[in-house]
């Protein structure tokens, strides 16, 4: 496990979920683009109130960096093709919505 700084772009609406204690927090999935044109996937925890209220506000296509704990994975396409992914643990949330930006705009 690495601790990191990653930005991209929502691949869909963060949603809440519950663990069997019931304690709520969010899951996320975002795609953060190399300077070579590929694609990282990154799935997205929170547990802290602060960045689960962040996220909760998101939606699909938001750009957003994200920070925290982060483990390398490998997940396998149907082909059977290899592709990178990181896991990580959102300590801390800075994005800009796309409804927040359009109407900064106007």
């Amino acid at each position: 496990m690495i601790e990191g700084l990653i930005a991209g772009r929502l691949t869909g609406t963060p949603e809440e979920r519950t663990d069997r204690f019931g304690k709520l927090f969010m899951v996320a999935r975002m795609r953060a683009t190399a300077n070579d044109g590929s694609s990282l996937f990154v799935n997205v925890v929170a547990f802290d109130p602060v960045p689960c209220n962040q996220l909760r506000e998101l939606e699909e296509g938001d750009a957003v960096s994200l920070t925290g704990p982060m483990t390398p994975k490998v997940w396998t396409d149907r082909q059977g093709v290899n592709h990178a992914a990181l896991d990580v643990v959102a300590y801390r949330v800075l994005a800009l919505p796309v409804k927040q930006a359009v109407q900064d705009y106007n």
